[in-house]
């Protein structure tokens, strides 16, 4: 009858170690509840956990220790104590810690790896060990000890190590017993928490692949648009430039048709000065001196116009740059005058804001090596941006209560300088409100904008961010104090080591 409530008592003390053992799988929770908890249990000095490392070297991963006596886990011990009958002593520096013994390694986890799942010491100094483990016990202040091997999955994980340091002790058989099954549970929660540890590592690594697949998505949606927007403008261009040739052509030929015909006219007027009263009535009806000083007015005015929209086909075949898909040296002035001439409209002022000022400080740099097309997108993208900013100033900052005069004017300020070595740097900036701290952080995020819904799909300055760092080897920062504005630092090479595909 005394055996059995002997063993009902067993089975309840490993029912309810393990239980608290359970009430986590976090490793570190698992490993310093099971040496406090079997600690008190055996009411020993000290309980250990030592796990073997791939190479079978190891460490003490969690000590619980009566107060008073040394703590190996600080020394890092590699445990000599949890071997014993050692052939031949392998002690390196034995008066001096921390203590060192290969024996563990050498023999890859000595007995226990020998599917002897135990070891008892009762009393050290009458078990018959040499000197030399003798000499490391002490340095240990073992007197008594009971081992047990950790299996987590059928492969030796580890070791349970209980002490007595203040005197020799008896060990129980209930207690080896108590100890093996806390140890054999012990593994069980081992193999639970590294499953849960890889299940969670492969969810992270789901998700990291599934934002990267939406990455992929929004950039390949972005770049599909850009090139279908890019075919659109050159196909305008290409249309538009043929009519306009042939009206700018003809302008001068027909303002020199013109002028002929006012020669033609004064000759006759020279000859016969007194005209017939029709030809007198409608040259006062045609206001022939009005006529004659405003026609040429009229021509260059035309004139302008043409050229203006010459000027304007030219920028937006520059802008598409269809025939410069791939890495070329270009003037990227060019470039950013060509955007500029697309935002143009963006930058008159309406009722909402006043005129956006362009300042335009361009430095004497030469033929940049880049994606032309690519490098237009940034600044497309860091212009439209920046006038956004300033129309949202105008609605709710500074300028919303004030008189516009050119103090309080918006402005965006460009700026090219060529920096050593051979780099070159070009700056965006604007007076507007700024960016908060806190969303300056994300700006080249994926998907993050701060637009409303359907105004903004946070893919621009993420895209503009991977065109200067991936495709040319630059950098693209952004600086910002509320209330001053903000500016964006373009720095590219002049030169690419390696020349790649466009995205």
């Amino acid at each position: 009858m005394a055996s059995q409530n002997q063993g009902s008592d067993s089975q309840r003390i490993i029912a309810i170690t393990v239980e608290k053992i359970r009430q986590s799988l976090d490793l570190e929770y698992i490993f310093q509840t099971t040496t406090q908890e079997i600690r008190q249990l055996f009411n020993s000095d000290r309980v250990i956990l030592y796990r073997f490392n791939p190479d079978w070297s190891g460490k003490v991963v969690s000590e619980s220790l009566v107060q008073g006596w040394l703590p190996l886990i600080q020394q890092q011990v590699a445990q000599p104590e949890l071997v014993e009958n050692i052939s031949e002593c392998n002690l390196k520096n034995l008066s001096i810690p921390p203590i060192v013994d290969t024996y563990l390694q050498d023999t890859q986890g000595g007995h226990f790896s020998q599917n002897e799942t135990y070891r008892v010491c009762d009393d050290v100094y009458s078990a018959g060990f040499n000197k030399c483990y003798l000499q490391i016990l002490e340095q240990c202040q073992a007197k008594a000890y009971v081992i047990t091997a950790i299996y987590q999955s059928q492969q030796l994980w580890g070791l349970l190590a209980v002490y007595q340091n203040d005197a020799p002790r008896k060990w129980q058989t209930d207690e080896v017993y108590i100890l093996s099954q806390i140890a054999s549970q012990l593994g069980v929660a081992l193999q639970q928490a590294e499953l849960l540890k890889q299940t969670q590592s492969q969810k992270e690594e789901l998700a990291t692949t599934l934002k990267e697949l939406q990455q992929t998505q929004a950039q390949l949606i972005q770049n599909e648009k850009m090139v279908s927007l890019g075919q659109l403008v050159a196909g305008i261009a290409h249309e538009i430039n043929n009519p306009v040739s042939f009206i700018y052509g003809n302008l001068k030929s027909a303002d020199e048709y013109t002028q002929n015909l006012f020669s033609l006219l004064d000759i006759y007027q020279k000859h016969y000065p007194q005209s017939i009263a029709v030809i007198e009535e409608f040259t006062n009806l045609i206001e022939l001196d009005f006529l004659r000083s405003d026609f040429p007015k009229l021509f260059k005015s035309m004139m302008m116009g043409a050229e203006r929209i010459r000027d304007i086909v030219l920028s937006l075949r520059t802008f598409s740059r269809l025939d410069e898909a791939f890495m070329k040296a270009v003037n990227i002035h060019e470039g950013i005058d060509s955007t500029l001439m697309i935002i143009q409209s963006r930058l008159n002022s309406t009722r909402e804001h006043p005129q956006i000022e362009l300042i335009k400080e361009y430095g004497n740099l030469p033929l940049i090596e880049c994606y032309p097309g690519q490098l237009n997108q940034v600044f497309l993208n860091i212009l439209v941006n920046a006038i956004d900013a300033l129309e949202d100033s105008a609605l709710k900052g500074r300028w919303a209560t004030k008189k516009f005069n050119m103090m309080d004017n918006p402005r965006i300020y460009i700026r090219t300088q060529l920096l050593e070595p051979a780099q070159a740097t070009i700056r965006i900036a604007d007076n507007g409100l700024g960016i908060p701290s806190d969303t300056l952080k994300q700006i080249f995020n994926p998907f993050f904008t701060t637009k409303p819904v359907g105004q903004g799909t946070g893919m621009g300055l993420a895209i503009s961010h991977q065109i200067i760092t991936q495709r040319h080897g630059g950098s693209l920062e952004c600086i910002s104090q509320p209330g001053v504005g903000a500016e964006f630092i373009i720095r590219i090479p002049l030169q690419q080591l390696v020349s790649a595909q466009p995205l």
